[in-house]
Parts: structure tokens; C-alpha cells; sequence
């Protein structure tokens, strides 16, 4: 029977998350986004959300190899995102943003230009 070619034969197809979060392999560790956000924020009330990419393993970021951006979501809700120069910054974000009701987890999404869309949740409430 004929192999059938799926997204997961192809790294810069749909939207890459670690496989096995205990056993990260090194293109893992140096393109999934890190969050650094409260469990539990205030309706309506500022805070802070950071997002890193290369903080388990440290990212090329030269002109051939870089990440482009990084966007941040809670659920579904579009929160903002950071544009990054080719080989000239270094890929992390702060956001401060305020949520009004729980639509789910904070999302960071990034693209680098070499090995496409990479995504992490983490859980937060509102009080």
C-alpha cells in the first residue's frame, strides 16, 4: 500500500508543538515559544505576558535564520505581536494586556523563517 504524505511529514505544514515535552529534541527546545504570565489575573486589570523563544536552547537569529514574529492570544482573541529584523534582535516579547472574561489559554504563536509556525498554551484565570 502507497504511503500517503501527511502534515507531519512536512515542518513548515499547519502549526508545529513539541511532541513529547519531556524528551524535547534541540529544533524543539530552540522554537517553541516560553510564556512567562500569572496563573490568575483580575478582570480587567493589567499584566504582563512574556514570550521567548530560544530560552531552552539559544536560536541562530542571523539574516538566514531568525524569527520573524510572535503573536499572542487568549483562546481565539487576536491580543497583539511583535515584529523582529533579520538577524538584528533578539526573539522575545512583553505584552501588558487585560482580559475582560476567560476565553480559554493564553497562546504564543511564532514563525521562523526556516522552520515555519511554532505554538504553546498556558492556562490562566480570571478572578
Amino acid at each position: 500500500m502507497e504511503r500517503r504524505w501527511t502534515c507531519e511529514d512536512d515542518i513548515l505544514c499547519g502549526i508545529n508543538t513539541p511532541k513529547d515535552w519531556e524528551n524535547l529534541t534541540d529544533l524543539e527546545k530552540k522554537h517553541v515559544p516560553v510564556i512567562e504570565a500569572p496563573d490568575r489575573v483580575k478582570k480587567d486589570e493589567p499584566f504582563t505576558v512574556k514570550v521567548m523563544v530560544g530560552k531552552l536552547l539559544a536560536h541562530p537569529n542571523e539574516p538566514a535564520h531568525f524569527i520573524e514574529w510572535i503573536d499572542l492570544y487568549c483562546g481565539d482573541t487576536y491580543l497583539g505581536r511583535a515584529a523582529f529584523s533579520a538577524g538584528m534582535s533578539y526573539p522575545e516579547a512583553v505584552f501588558i494586556v487585560k482580559l475582560s472574561h476567560a476565553h480559554g489559554p493564553l497562546r504564543a504563536r511564532e514563525k521562523c523563517n526556516l522552520h515555519g509556525l511554532w505554538e504553546v498554551s498556558k492556562p490562566i484565570e480570571i478572578e
